[in-house]
């Protein structure tokens, strides 16, 4: 059962935190997960959906890349998806992960107090802090658009043994009085995508990648990477212009991934 809150669009003024025009944020207490909520406005409205955003304190079947299931606890994340509906070709829309991601990023770099505490980029789209994951990507294509779902521990980072990267949390490098609630990094995480976005839109893909690129931990590591045709070992040496991670194999060879999971060897994050 959903539980709805309220909705705050651009040109609301200070209530709604200043959002960008064309960009709305509806706040609710439970859903099956925030994706589901976006995927329906996309259904009903087409691209009249896009820029909607939506944001669940709890997710009751959360979910993140290749199936996984995404642990969300009342109050202890930031659970948000947006519609987009870009006039692009399709074969530039996978790279709208990196726009979301650069968006996490920076939202998260904003709002870092522990000056200790190294954010950075993995691909193809998680956000770490000190090598731990903080945040997650979910891209869902649906006739007329995408939605971009992102997940952001805030406080009791999930613990999962069967992931490479330990999960943290902000409330780790933040002092309890000095973080942010959910709704307020919502507010953040809209205007930061909104700007990456606009870059996306107007600049094209290469100037977000650009941007991607300098906050990347994994160029120069060895790593494993899972991919559809079995496992890849070697080190990485950068990435290409149209978001494929390059690899160079243990055998000398170079070799272009477009889809895997990839952990980092020990020692590098």
């Amino acid at each position: 059962m959903m539980d709805f809150a309220d909705s705050l669009g651009g040109g609301e003024g200070d209530k709604a935190g200043q959002l960008p025009m064309g960009w709305s944020v509806a706040f609710f207490g439970s859903a099956p997960s925030s994706n589901d909520l976006a995927l329906s406005a996309l259904a009903e409205q087409g691209s009249a959906a896009a820029g909607r955003c939506f944001v669940v304190s709890e997710q009751t079947k959360g979910r993140g890349r290749l199936g996984r299931q995404w642990t969300s606890h009342p109050g202890d994340g930031l659970y948000m998806s947006c519609v987009l509906c870009p006039d692009s070709p399709a074969h530039l829309l996978p790279s709208l992960s990196f726009v979301v991601s650069l968006a996490a990023h920076n939202m998260l770099a904003e709002q870092m107090r522990d000056a200790s505490a190294k954010i950075s980029l993995k691909w193809p789209n998680d956000v770490l802090v000190n090598g731990g994951k903080i945040a997650g990507i979910l891209l869902e294509a649906s006739s007329g658009g995408i939605v971009a779902g992102c997940g952001i521990n805030l406080k009791n980072a999930p613990i999962d043994p069967s992931q490479k990267h330990p999960a943290v949390s902000l409330d780790q490098f933040n002092p309890q009085d000095t973080l942010p609630s959910a709704r307020a990094l919502a507010f953040r995480l809209v205007h930061h995508l909104a700007e990456c976005y606009e870059v996306w839109e107007q600049k094209g893909h290469r100037a977000i990648l650009e941007s991607w690129k300098h906050h990347c931990m994994m160029i120069g590591a060895n790593v494993h990477i899972q991919t559809p045709q079995g496992l890849v070992t070697g080190r990485c040496t950068g990435i290409g212009e149209e978001g494929q991670l390059i690899l160079q194999d243990d055998a000398g060879e170079q070799k272009w991934i477009t889809a895997g999971d990839v952990e980092i060897m020990k020692g590098q994050a």
